[in-house]
């Protein structure tokens, strides 16, 4: 399949903390036919930004939602198929300040992700520190619960790279190995909540490229959301650079065609399919 036949629902331009690359450098690819549409999903931290007193290192700037609509607009008005998501870092102490923020936006559609708890960045913060399996499992506990509540929020309409904190390791490094039996009970109770909570689960590209090889979520998370019913997926490439956007999608779709899917859904359409494109 042509990689770029399907939309992808999560990219991010300069408005996001972590990325250097302007809204407009997508734009060539949609001029020129290459890709079809771009779901744009910058990042919103707005419970370290409520509370980034408390925390003296924090650095991240400010999202600033003006900005981002004023440049899907101009976008539009071009005639470019864009759509404004947002992917929301979420922790459940911060519910009301998250739920604030989103009230105050008009989102085509909200990814929630769980990057963080305790205001310390899960790939990050809590890997440099983590020297024992005791510790790990219990970071595993806490990760997973953060999963479990995004799925409760109504206001969420798809959930963002289950299990990224694998993302820059390999299957066999230690800690994932320690944890393995724990990590698959617990994506096993999330891939039920998922499936019963009627939400799009994001399949994320970006770990195809990295030491961990696979999409997040990985086979097992994906196997087991079929097998309890469980349809409403997205490809997406979490794309911070033009190079990137719909990486990986090929694979993706193949894997999901090998599992039983048939068909993808877009965050800002969650009730229509989109039939996987043949191989």
């Amino acid at each position: 399949m042509d990689r770029f036949s399907l939309i992808d629902a999560h990219v991010h331009t300069s408005l996001s903390d972590d990325s250097q690359c302007p809204m407009e450098a997508y734009w060539a690819l949609l001029e020129d036919g290459t890709a079809r549409g771009i779901g744009f999903a910058d990042h919103w931290h707005p419970g370290i930004e409520a509370y980034r007193l408390q925390y003296p290192g924090y650095e991240r700037k400010a999202f600033d939602n003006k900005a981002y609509r004023q440049k899907i607009e101009e976008g539009r008005a071009k005639g470019y198929r864009l759509y404004r998501g947002i992917e929301l870092t979420y922790e459940k102490q911060w519910h009301e300040v998250c739920m604030q923020g989103v009230q105050a936006q008009r989102y085509d559609y909200i990814i929630a992700s769980a990057h963080t708890f305790g205001g310390l960045w899960i790939t990050r913060d809590y890997w440099t520190n983590l020297e024992t399996g005791f510790a790990f499992s219990w970071m595993m506990e806490q990760y997973y619960r953060a999963v479990r509540q995004s799925l409760n929020v109504p206001e969420f309409d798809a959930i963002a790279h289950i299990g990224i904190y694998r993302r820059n390791y390999p299957s066999d490094y230690f800690l994932l190995q320690y944890a393995k039996a724990q990590i698959e009970d617990l994506e096993d109770e999330i891939a039920l909540a998922a499936a019963r909570s009627g939400k799009i689960i994001e399949v994320n590209t970006s770990g195809l490229a990295k030491p961990s090889k696979t999409c997040l979520p990985g086979p097992f998370f994906l196997q087991r959301f079929k097998h309890y019913g469980g349809e409403k997926l997205c490809l997406s490439s979490d794309a911070h650079t033009v190079k990137d956007l719909n990486v990986g999608f090929e694979i993706a779709a193949d894997q999901l065609r090998s599992f039983g899917f048939s068909a993808i859904y877009y965050p800002w359409d969650p009730e229509t399919p989109v039939p996987l494109p043949s191989s």
